[in-house]
């Protein structure tokens, strides 16, 4: 498994910590590790607490460089709201370098969003860096199946309430309402892709499994034959055979990926490539769950035969 970030400045990483103000704040700070978790757990708070992003709309969280503001950031932070799956795993060097024993992997203060999900997609056999950006917990995408939010923002609530008690209710109440809403928009979306139950769709990256299970959709194959690794010339000769036979005709190109690959793959498959955003605010105007999901829906269902 490799994980491609760096760290940026190291001496002004070393006195970051000198930057934080003593005084306390008027309200916890919340931090969210990626933009599908920050979006779940805005509808959560609706208002009452700040959250923060730790890295930026549409930035791919495999490969970044740790910045100084992002450790001040983690410094002053109450709650972290993490992936759980590895997908936000330069966070513990942050946590570290912030020296804010409060958001320590195991620590009541911090949530571990997948807890309960069932996880898709999770490796068999010895894993090493041969296999480049793999998983070992599994696919971590799980927030594109809007069937997991339940538990999702069960997990989020519980840490919310947890450094905020006197807020509790008012959280849950909100839950409530946010989970409501998107089982009205999950039926809607469902609706919308109905005709294309069992297409069959193709990924430059493996993002979509959950996304696929919740619509009725089927993988195709993927362009990585290994995640992180530009695939070789034997896996798309491979793959290409596999789109003809099976008359895959989309490809699902994540926005913050290079588009050579796509392009190649679809000259000689005829497959239409559509730019999509893994996650919320990667493209603009899918900054929140349900603008980012009705881009997706919307999207696939005009591509599709």
């Amino acid at each position: 498994m490799t994980r491609r970030f760096r760290c940026a400045a190291i001496p002004v990483l070393l006195c970051a910590s000198a930057l934080a103000p003593a005084a306390a704040e008027a309200k916890p700070r919340v931090v969210a590790t990626l933009a599908d978790l920050w979006a779940v757990t805005e509808q959560l708070v609706d208002g009452q607490v700040d959250v923060e992003l730790a890295t930026h709309f549409g930035q791919n969280p495999h490969d970044f460089e740790i910045r100084p503001s992002q450790i001040l950031l983690v410094k002053r932070a109450d709650l972290l709201i993490r992936n759980g799956l590895e997908e936000d795993a330069w966070i513990d060097p942050i946590v570290e370098s912030s020296g804010n024993p409060k958001l320590l992997r195991g620590s009541p203060n911090v949530v571990e969003a997948a807890q309960g999900v069932q996880v898709l997609k999770i490796p068999r056999g010895p894993i090493d860096r041969s296999l480049g950006d793999v998983h070992p917990l599994g696919n971590p995408h799980f927030v594109a199946d809007p069937r997991n939010l339940p538990i999702v923002s069960a997990n989020i609530v519980a840490g919310l309430s947890r450094i905020m008690p006197e807020l509790a209710a008012t959280f849950e109440a909100n839950r409530t309402a946010f989970l409501a809403k998107v089982g009205a928009a999950y039926a809607g979306w469902r609706q919308t892709l109905a005709p294309h139950r069992g297409f069959g769709l193709v990924s430059y990256h493996d993002s979509w499994p959950y996304f696929e299970q919740a619509f009725d959709l089927a993988e195709c194959g993927i362009e990585e034959d290994r995640p992180g690794i530009p695939p070789s010339p034997q896996h798309l000769t491979l793959l290409i055979r596999a789109m003809k036979e099976k008359r895959c005709t989309v490809i699902l190109h994540e926005s913050w990926y290079p588009t050579d690959v796509s392009a190649f793959v679809a000259r000689e498959t005829g497959a239409k490539v559509l730019i999509v955003p893994q996650t919320p605010g990667a493209v603009p105007g899918t900054k929140d769950y349900f603008t980012w999901m009705d881009f997706l829906v919307d999207s696939l269902a005009r591509a599709l035969p």
